[in-house]
């Protein structure tokens, strides 16, 4: 079943970004708009490292204007990324809200791709946004991730789309949630915290 993106199509929209030279590098500044958001984090100046780490949707949606419909519909749809629905009425929000949709395994076969460069983006695009994506690691193992999270048929929808690499081996996740609205707060932390359990009840992530 397909679902709107939220903030894990972040990934798609910073290699978009930096393919097309809207973005020339992860240190690149975008001066907040001034728009006050209830996401405290989201209230300030962003570069693509922060803007990636706090899933700062103004950052993106500003970085998706200046890419223009065009240009991200071509792209997007090149990635194999679901079925993102752009035009020049939505080119800031179509990932949020609206008729845009990804399933799961859509999710799961693009973070595939993106691990072993089998992308329509340089590799040397993909290895910045790799690098940025880290979430945890030690000497043993690295966790990268992105989460998402919407609104969407009335329910909190939420995202996490990653892979771990340990020992040699790599396994990719995708966690796709659903949930009343109350208890948002807990729902956010879930994301993460659910597919992380996974992992150490399979015996990895260990500290």
């Amino acid at each position: 079943q397909g679902y709107l993106p939220a903030t894990t199509f972040d990934i798609p929209n910073a290699l978009i970004g930096l393919e097309t030279g809207v973005i020339t590098d992860e240190n690149m500044t975008i001066p907040w708009d001034s728009i006050v958001s209830t996401e405290e984090a989201w209230n300030k100046d962003h570069t693509l490292a922060s803007a990636l780490q706090y899933s700062a949707v103004p950052y993106f949606q500003e970085v998706a204007r200046r890419v223009g419909p065009t240009r991200m519909k071509e792209l997007s749809d090149d990635s194999d990324y679901g079925r993102m629905e752009v035009t020049k009425d939505n080119i800031d929000k179509f990932w949020i809200w609206g008729d845009s949709r990804i399933t799961p395994w859509e999710q799961m076969n693009f973070m595939l791709h993106f691990y072993t460069n089998k992308i329509t983006f340089s590799k040397a695009n993909v290895d910045v946004v790799k690098k940025l994506i880290i979430l945890k690691q030690t000497d043993k193992w690295i966790f990268r991730g992105k989460t998402g999270m919407t609104i969407q048929d009335g329910k909190n929808l939420g995202w996490f789309v990653g892979y771990l690499e340990e020992n040699g081996n790599v396994w990719m996740c995708v966690c796709n949630m659903e949930s009343a609205t109350d208890n948002t707060e807990q729902f956010k932390e879930s994301r993460r915290g659910i597919t992380e359990k996974v992992f150490e009840s399979m015996g990895l992530m260990e500290e």
